[in-house]
């Protein structure tokens, strides 16, 4: 899989159970990036100052959590780049990652976790006509795994591996949370044109159809789990934590299991999940006297969902013991080894025939506004919010709100997304360089470690090619 020898460290980030911003805010906010200002809304392009936009590919790794903080000796951006110093390394090269290099954020609330990464493929945007409107192309592979509203004494629980004393007889009971992944691609069309011009302001819509194909999907919501740690008996005993009662759906995909995301398997007609998806947007262009801009838009995006086809089972269970080796990463390092430890735990039978589940689209709401202050400077809002309910069996957009101030010329350009996530405020940066562009919406994420105290919740880096073509102040 993607990232493999960076697995173990940024799930332990996010919590042992696992053991997207991946919305390229740097990047989407400036009116002249064409394609990528589409997945924010795709009525947005309706106002493209090109008349021909090419997007040869774009990537990004995104993580966040409000559950630990990383506070390894060395920072994120070595450890993803291979440059962690030999003092934190094992006889054998790999990276040491002890479990002191987190520390938990206990302040009693639900705990989220996300970790996306998205490749955003060559894609063509392009003018019709002056009335015509303007069309877009585009494909995307996103990656997702998640965890939603998990308690953060369960957390506790199985990030110590069961070891946690201070927990040991206390009932817990009712707890409901979701851990859901998915990963697809999909080919996009979009088109975008003016519904009203009259003087002074512009109304625009859009709208995209997606093809959406499925490799690999895992669900588990659980809807009430009432259980407790119990020290273990003997010299030789672990700890065990016992379920009294477990009320919860679990499905998920095997095609992946031991195979990598390859372009055969890309292009596999055995891929498991089908499905369609929508985007849908209205924007507002106002003009004043002295040509500054005002653009507010409205999105709903990623609506739709895909159907798989894998092993789904319905849990409902009680008395149930799980051993602290069961939570071990050398048994948990993907959702289908989660799963298949929880059913054999359950005793519940491996299903023998394929059946078909459905999981939805990280369905958001997105609000948009740009003020280009002056040809080469402007500053932009975005607000993202996710409409997925809490029971679905979907991976979802985290909600957020930034703030990206930017200078831009047609050669160089600098954006600074400020962005609060998570409960929690994250600082970027985007730097242009003619067609390419190269930013984090969580710089500090990147830079921190337990040297200089920065102590991030998570991390974001992206990097992309794109050219616009033509603008239309040359007609």
């Amino acid at each position: 899989m993607i990232y493999t020898k960076w697995l173990g460290p940024v799930c332990l980030l996010l919590s042992a159970t696992v053991s997207p911003a991946q919305n390229f805010l740097g990047i989407s906010t400036s009116p002249n990036t064409g394609t990528h200002r589409t997945y924010l809304n795709p009525a947005l392009a309706a106002e493209t100052p090109h008349r021909l936009f090419l997007h040869a590919g774009s990537a990004n790794l995104h993580v966040n959590n409000n559950f630990v903080r990383y506070q390894a000796p060395f920072s994120l951006l070595k450890l993803f780049t291979g440059n962690v110093p030999d003092v934190y390394r094992q006889a054998n090269g790999n990276v040491r990652f002890e479990s002191d290099y987190t520390t938990e954020i206990l302040d009693g609330k639900p705990k989220n976790a996300t970790v996306w990464g998205e490749l955003r493929g060559p894609a063509i945007q392009m003018r019709l006509g002056p009335t015509a409107g303007v069309l877009t192309f585009s494909t995307r592979l996103r990656g997702i795994g998640q965890v939603n509203g998990a308690s953060e004494q369960l957390l506790s629980a199985l990030r110590a591996s069961l070891n946690t004393s201070s927990l040991y007889s206390i009932p817990s009971s009712d707890n409901r949370f979701g851990v859901n992944t998915n990963a697809y691609a999909e080919l996009a069309l979009s088109y975008a044109n003016t519904i009203v011009d009259a003087d002074g302001f512009r109304v625009s819509g859009g709208l995209t159809v997606k093809r959406l194909r499925g490799y690999s999907a895992g669900s588990f919501v659980n809807r009430g789990l009432d259980y407790q740690l119990e020290a273990g008996t003997g010299p030789n005993a672990d700890p065990a934590l016992v379920v009294s009662r477990v009320n919860a759906d679990l499905a998920y995909t095997t095609f992946l299991e031991n195979r990598r995301l390859t372009p055969s398997t890309l292009f596999s007609a055995n891929a498991p999940g089908r499905g369609w998806g929508f985007d849908l947007g209205l924007s507002v262009l106002l003009q004043s006297d002295d040509d500054r801009l005002l653009q507010l838009g409205l999105g709903l995006t990623d609506l739709g969902g895909m159907k798989y086809t894998g092993e789904v089972y319905d849990v409902n269970q009680r008395n149930v013991r799980f051993e602290a080796d069961d939570f071990n990463s050398t048994n948990v390092g993907s959702f289908e080894q989660v799963a298949t430890v929880i059913r054999n735990r359950l005793g519940i039978l491996e299903d023998a025939d394929p059946s078909p589940f459905r999981v939805g689209l990280p369905t958001s709401l997105n609000f948009t506004a740009d003020y280009q202050l002056s040809a080469h400077t402007g500053i932009s809002a975005v607000w993202l919010q996710n409409v997925r309910a809490a029971d679905d069996p979907s991976v979802r957009q985290p909600s957020l709100v930034s703030i990206a101030p930017r200078f831009e010329t047609g050669v160089v350009g600098l954006s600074l997304p400020i962005t609060y996530i998570n409960r929690g405020v994250a600082l970027g940066l985007t730097i242009k360089a003619g067609p390419v562009r190269v930013g984090s919406d969580n710089l500090l994420g990147l830079l921190g470690s337990g040297q200089n105290g920065l102590r991030p919740r998570g991390t974001d880096i992206y990097a992309g090619v794109m050219l616009g073509i033509k603008s239309r102040d040359e007609e």
